[in-house]
């Protein structure tokens, strides 16, 4: 009998960032990031006013916002469902192979070979089911980053004008900054008041997060 494939356990990628890491030119590695600093102000310094260039920090905006907490929430729980579920069927694809095989003495070699085939067709599609799974969380996430972004722009553009401001940077992308300047924190504030935690916003396949 040709090797009998078992089901392979998928795994969970969650898209930190909303997206995957992004390679250079002809699949080269992208570049590094540089490192940046922010001077620390003293606590009690009330953000400037004026300031032409304002910044955010886009990853701890979605992270630490409502809405980013209940995406992890769904990613961490509708995880555990797939890879419990995985569990399941690896372990019954496992006994099923194993009585195949007991039966390979006893069986015509035709009609064992028939099983067999039949066996690992059964699997790879199993398999293949099990990936489209993570597949589509993994897309529902993106999509859902998608929207709070497209959510908190007007929010972030209403505060660079009430601010005096004529643009907002990614804090990561600024070499030097005062952390007066930042944005982060009271976005994250009006997006929780105003956004809530995004739920319905994107429906999650089979169910609603």
């Amino acid at each position: 009998m040709g090797a009998v494939r078992r089901l392979a356990a998928c795994a969970l990628l969650v898209l930190a960032g909303g997206a995957l890491a992004q390679e250079g030119p002809e699949g080269a590695p992208a570049a590094p990031e540089l490192p940046s600093r922010t001077i620390r102000t003293p606590a009690d310094t009330k953000p400037l006013a004026g300031a032409p260039v304002l910044t955010v920090d886009q990853e701890v905006l979605f992270t630490a916002s409502d809405w980013g907490k209940r995406t992890q929430r769904v990613l961490e729980e509708e995880g555990g469902k797939i890879e419990a579920e995985n569990d399941r069927l690896a372990a019954q694809l496992s006994d099923e192979e194993a009585a195949l095989t007991r039966q390979r003495a006893t069986l015509d070699p035709a009609e064992f070979r028939q099983q067999a085939e039949a066996f690992d067709t059964r699997a790879t599609e199993i398999r293949r089911q099990r990936a489209q799974v993570v597949q589509d969380l993994n897309a529902w996430a993106a999509a859902d980053r998608a929207a709070f972004y497209r959510a908190a722009l007007p929010l972030m553009g209403e505060m660079m004008q009430e601010r005096g401001a004529v643009a907002v940077l990614d804090r990561r992308t600024v070499f030097v900054s005062l952390d007066a300047i930042d944005l982060t924190q009271d976005l994250i504030a009006r997006l929780n008041a105003e956004l809530g935690d995004g739920a319905g916003k994107v429906p999650l396949k089979g169910g609603q997060p």
